[in-house]
């Protein structure tokens, strides 16, 4: 009955197909169809940078890598297609730049302002010093053979007498007077006046007495004696510079040693003597080669008994006149070839002409309180007059007229009244 039945369905199977089918079931047995679509997997590219895009650093906007949503997990056999979106994902690995693309670089167009133009560098000006203040005393010869003391008041004062018979005045820092007086039973001695002119009596009453000069407190003073004192070898006259124990009269003192002024109060052999800022005492003397020295630690002559070591400071034929801070300022004839006003500092360096006037007689200077101006007499225009100049130089003015004062023409005396015995003073 089963082989009758086999033969029956094949001659069926065989009439129901083609001759292609056939043709295929000979070639060998059919593949499977498969049951999905296949997926088309691409390389997502970026798109390169414009040359002339800038560069943007990647910020702390991008969402950190362990914030990114992990990606469902897909059969080991099944792929999922990539679908299109409108949202563009940015990664947070930045893409490497080439090394060869070069810095975009801003190209100036027509419509951008051309750049500022470089400022050339010019050479700074010297400061302007302060204005003219305080006031001016020196000397003027009353034509009889003595001087009178007159005063200058800045910047536009016209100047007047203060004391007549007087000379080489000196100004304190708070603006007393020293003054070499020629009006007591004494001869010529030392006087004092206060900050308002008013007379305070003698201070020193030996007899040619001269060129007080303050301490720069205040409280004692330095002067020199032609006279008081004798050479040993020839016992001729020698001038000494002298420090008195005070302001009052060395017989009056109640300490033996303040008298005796000659023995303990003897600084050096000299004359001109000025006390510096930092207790050292510039003079001329002529006991090696005639200069200006310095006597270092002054104010310890009366402790230690005697003087300190002595430094030339310049050898010239011209007294000092006033100090500030490390500076001398002094007169000399024979530096230039004529008088001129000087500055030096007090280790010998830094030698200053001040007035520079090769063709007029210049000295006698002395500074301004503040330190700004330096004031001389020279008889540059002709006649005799007080010039000021900056510290730092420029251009001399003249602020007074010596030769209208008193007896109109020279101002000065002759042989030790000539006007390089003088001092004019700049106080406050």
């Amino acid at each position: 009955m089963r082989k009758s039945v086999f033969p029956v369905i094949l001659v069926m199977f065989l009439l129901a197909c083609r001759s292609s089918d056939l043709l295929a079931l000979r070639a060998g047995p059919p593949t499977a169809t498969p049951t999905f679509v296949l997926a088309r997997f691409t390389t997502p590219t970026f798109t390169p940078i414009p040359s002339n895009t800038p560069i943007v650093e990647p910020t702390n906007t991008a969402v950190p890598t362990s914030e990114l949503p992990e990606p469902s997990p897909s059969p080991t056999n099944e792929a999922t297609p990539i679908e299109k979106s409108d949202t563009t994902f940015e990664s947070p690995i930045s893409t490497p730049i080439p090394e060869d693309t070069p810095t975009p670089v801003e190209t100036p167009t027509a419509t951008s302002p051309p750049p500022p133009p470089t400022a050339i560098p010019t050479e700074t000006p010297s400061p302007t010093p302060a204005p003219l203040s305080g006031r001016i005393a020196f000397s003027i010869d009353d034509g009889a053979g003595f001087y009178d003391i007159w005063v200058v008041e800045l910047p536009d004062g016209e100047p007047f007498m203060i004391l007549p018979r007087a000379r080489q005045p000196n100004f304190s820092k708070d603006g007393r007077l020293l003054v070499n007086n020629h009006g007591s039973q004494y001869g010529e001695s030392l006087g004092l006046l206060d900050a308002s002119y008013t007379w305070q009596g003698i201070i020193n009453d030996s007899p040619d007495d001269a060129y007080p000069f303050w301490h720069p407190d205040g409280s004692r003073y330095v002067y020199s004696n032609p006279g008081l004192l004798l050479e040993p070898v020839t016992n001729n006259p020698l001038p000494h510079a002298f420090i008195p124990c005070s302001m009052q009269m060395p017989a009056f003192e109640q300490n033996e040693k303040c008298k005796d002024i000659r023995t303990f109060g003897k600084v050096s052999i000299g004359e001109s003597p000025v006390w510096t800022d930092d207790d050292r005492i510039a003079l001329f003397s002529f006991e090696g080669d005639d200069g200006i020295y310095v006597v270092s630690n002054a104010s310890a002559l009366w402790v230690a008994g005697g003087v300190g070591a002595k430094k030339l400071l310049i050898t010239g034929n011209g007294r000092p006149s006033d100090t500030q801070g490390f500076q001398v300022f002094f007169s000399a004839g024979n530096i230039d070839g004529n008088w001129e006003a000087y500055a030096i500092d007090l280790d010998g360096n830094n030698l200053t002409n001040l007035s520079n006037s090769p063709d007029s007689q210049d000295g006698l200077p002395t500074i301004s309180p503040d330190g700004n101006w330096v004031a001389f007499v020279s008889d540059r225009d002709g006649k005799w007059g007080i010039w000021v100049v900056p510290r730092t130089g420029g251009e001399p003015k003249k602020i007074v007229d010596l030769s209208t004062l008193n007896t109109p023409g020279i101002p000065w005396g002759v042989d030790d009244r000539a006007w390089t015995t003088e001092r004019i003073t700049w106080g406050p």
